[in-house]
């Protein structure tokens, strides 16, 4: 019997559901993953592979064969966003409906850390010799929008390094090549303040900054041909004290997600040039901006070792002529930090659509879980043994 036959024989559609509804009744919301941390551990530990949380709170667990060899991290996230309101089901009641698992998280992104460990048991309960390390990064915080306290991040400046990763989001099972990045700039408009029965003695920092966004809109997003185009939000705005007084204040919060090939100093340039060319307009118009925050696109070649090596897991997995289609995702990831901080080449692969990622009722199907584990223990199968 082959390594994949044999690996693949030992993936078992209950084991794999049970354990993400395990996953699921522990809420995680970022900043209080630690409980859910000590359970990932505590299952990898079970399945014989070494498993700690290190000084950030990432639950890191490592597979180590008897010969050196490439060195394979699998990167997916411990923390969620909170429940919010509409949903129809338990958040965290892990609910079996119609052949999807619902709850916070199922897809975003604990069905992917299933995936992954559960690929590692297939291996290991199959006896399958590996060259190397694989090495299971489930890091804390990648939901929360400050790179200084992404799990990720604190992990690669501590030195983490691999050949090779795959960032576990959901992909609906493809291979995703590219992600956008991610900033966001705060405009301030400043005016003078007046009466607002008098409005002419005072200068409307809101009108200004209706003139601040109706230049932004004419700004066209990039486009790449694995994420598409990127975008333009002013998604946060505020400004003024009541209606009868002329607000001498403005503030605008605007995301860009931009696509490989363009950085955030590009938009932020653009916006500062929108600023000076309103002065030059209007000598009552007077703004400011600051890039808050910037995180970068990432990109890997069709070519890499990583992405051939998936490509033929999926043909293992679903037969010799299943279509490889390379996409990319419109969202940040982590990948981001994996391929441009750690020059580590990185794809994006998982079960289920990020469309129903945040939203209430958030699910997974249980085919798809079930796939991606396979697709994961085949890409191990390639990757690390000879």
């Amino acid at each position: 019997m082959t390594y994949l036959a044999s690996a693949l024989g030992k993936i078992n559609e209950e084991s794999v559901v049970e354990l993400l509804r395990q996953y699921l009744r522990i809420p995680s919301v970022s900043g209080d993953e630690r409980q859910l941390a000590e359970a990932v551990c505590g299952t990898c530990r079970s399945i014989g592979m070494d498993a700690h949380i290190d000084r950030h709170g990432n639950a890191v667990a490592a597979l180590r064969g008897r010969e050196s060899g490439i060195k394979l991290a699998c990167n997916a996230h411990l923390d969620t966003v909170g429940v919010g309101e509409g949903w129809t089901v338990d958040p965290y009641g892990a609910e079996i409906k119609d052949g999807k698992v619902y709850g916070r998280g199922a897809v975003d992104d604990k069905g992917q850390i299933v995936a992954q460990i559960m690929a590692a048991k297939a291996l290991i309960d199959a006896d399958i010799p590996i060259a190397g390390e694989l090495v299971l990064c489930h890091v804390v915080d990648e939901e929360v929008p400050v790179i200084a306290r992404k799990g990720t991040v604190k992990m690669l400046q501590d030195g983490f390094t691999a050949d090779m990763a795959i960032n576990g989001e959901a992909s609906e099972l493809f291979i995703q090549l590219a992600c956008c990045g991610m900033l966001e700039v705060l405009v301030t408009t400043m005016g003078k303040r007046a009466h607002g029965s008098n409005p002419q003695y005072g200068i409307n920092a809101i009108d200004k900054m209706c003139l601040f966004i109706g230049e932004l809109n004419k700004l066209q997003p990039g486009y790449n041909k694995y994420t598409g185009y990127g975008s333009i939000v002013p998604g946060v705005i505020a400004g003024g004290e009541r209606s009868s007084v002329v607000p001498d204040v403005c503030e605008l919060k605007v995301s860009r997600f931009t696509v490989p090939g363009e950085t955030g100093p590009m938009f932020y340039s653009q916006v500062l040039g929108i600023i000076e060319r309103l002065k030059q307009q209007d000598e009552t118009f007077n703004a400011r901006a600051e890039l808050l925050y910037d995180s970068n696109p990432s990109l890997v070649s069709e070519e890499s070792e990583v992405v051939q090596k998936m490509s033929k897991a999926l043909r293992d997995v679903f037969g010799p002529d299943h279509p490889i289609v390379y996409k990319g995702t419109p969202q940040h990831d982590d990948a981001d930090f994996l391929t441009n901080m750690a020059k580590i080449p990185t794809l994006i692969f998982g079960a289920g659509s990020n469309t129903v990622a945040h939203m209430p009722d958030e699910f997974i199907p249980i085919k798809e879980l079930v796939e991606a584990t396979k697709v994961y223990a085949a890409a191990y199968i390639n990757i690390l043994t000879r």
